[in-house]
């Protein structure tokens, strides 16, 4: 079976989102070798991420083979045309946009959700931005045969908010990425990736994209406030103007000295920043996905996060939570954390493992299948 993906983050940089596009289809690519995924986009690439999903043999990038206009080919059934001479039974459209025109019923269509922030923080959208995605996300998924959701609670906000019907909907999870379980514990590795990114001797954990959605107002906080004057707290994450605004923050709250900034991180390096990190705080609001909790559960890494969107779906009672906005909540979980001895952290990091452990790519691709056979009408 030859399947299809709207491919147009995918071929495109290394947000979190073009991270599960990629991992989604060489998680397919690797578990059905006989079937052929092509990733259909305006625009060829040259990224060293899209590079090594191309290594994968049934994986293709498919740009426009006649497209007189790109978005139109893209959004108003040019690409259809594609679909005939390659042959796809099914459409997966990744950014919330399946294409219109002829000839479409032949074509099995699957959309998935895995971002609605824009419903529950809307100043930080434009006006127009928030009409947008609405209606696209609301377009696609009431065309498509299939829905797949990327937790139970973006599920929950498609029914509620956008009155998709529920039977639809399937609920698919992440998954880590297989080759994660042999080098987080690699001696060698974690001191290479102490080395390279100059991480501190001991240090709490976040990855964030510094916006409101983060919450890491409420992180500086708690940080502010916690016993361990000795530990810093070391974040990944690009500057922007939030990050400018929270470093006046750090400064009011005399923590400044102790927070360390890196910038960006190889992918493949993230495994030993969760391994050398005494804990791992996710204090962001409205998760859909969930990738860097499961993450830092497969190292056994302490793990705390809110007690929103998706995370105690995927951490289980294997992460400790606290409600978004309550510093003296995540304080104590970090003070707590913080003061584990050895037998209570070999206790927390089987705990960890094991929940971690349900994520994989064979169960992702597996699942994914399954709802391409579905829409198919065959399962």
């Amino acid at each position: 079976m030859t399947i299809g993906f709207d491919g147009i983050r995918t071929v495109d940089g290394d947000s979190p989102l073009c991270y599960y596009d990629r991992l989604l289809i060489s998680s397919l690519g690797m578990e059905y070798p006989r079937d052929t995924f092509m990733v259909y986009s305006p625009y060829s690439t040259d990224d060293r991420g899209m590079s090594w999903l191309l290594s994968i043999a049934n994986v293709h990038n498919k740009t426009p083979y006649k497209a007189f206009n790109k978005w139109l080919w893209r959004n108003r059934g040019g690409i259809f045309t594609d679909f005939h001479r390659h042959g796809v039974k099914v459409f997966h459209g990744l950014d919330a946009v399946l294409p219109t025109g002829k000839n479409k019923e032949h074509v099995r269509m699957v959309n998935t959700v895995r971002d609605l922030t824009f419903k529950r923080l809307m100043d930080d959208y434009s006006w127009f931005d928030k009409i947008n995605r609405k209606s696209r996300i609301k377009k696609a998924c009431r065309r498509a045969d299939r829905v797949i959701a990327t937790s139970q609670f973006i599920k929950d906000q498609l029914v509620e908010n956008f009155h998709i019907n529920a039977e639809k909907i399937d609920v698919i999870y992440t998954a880590f990425r297989d080759e994660y379980l042999d080098i987080h514990n690699n001696a060698v590795f974690l001191n290479n990736v102490k080395a390279k990114y100059h991480m501190p001797s001991r240090f709490v954990l976040a990855v964030t994209h510094f916006s409101s959605l983060a919450n890491l107002e409420t992180l500086y906080r708690a940080f502010a406030k916690i016993k361990d004057k000795s530990i810093d707290l070391m974040l990944i994450g690009a500057k922007n103007d939030y990050y400018r605004h929270l470093k006046k923050l750090a400064a009011q709250l005399n923590i400044d000295e102790r927070i360390v900034r890196v910038s960006s991180i190889n992918k493949h390096n993230f495994m030993g920043a969760y391994s050398l990190a005494k804990a791992y705080v996710d204090a962001s609001i409205d998760d859909g996905i969930g990738q860097t909790v499961i993450e830092s559960l497969l190292t056994g890494t302490p793990t705390i996060a809110s007690n929103s969107g998706c995370h105690r779906e995927v951490g289980g009672d294997a992460a400790f939570y606290f409600e978004p906005k309550d510093v003296d909540q995540l304080a104590k979980h970090l003070d707590m954390v913080l003061s584990f001895d050895e037998e209570k952290l070999q206790s927390i990091k089987d705990a960890s493992v094991k929940q971690a452990s349900q994520f994989t790519q064979q169960a992702l691709a597996q699942n994914v299948m399954l709802t391409y056979n579905k829409a198919r009408g065959k399962a």
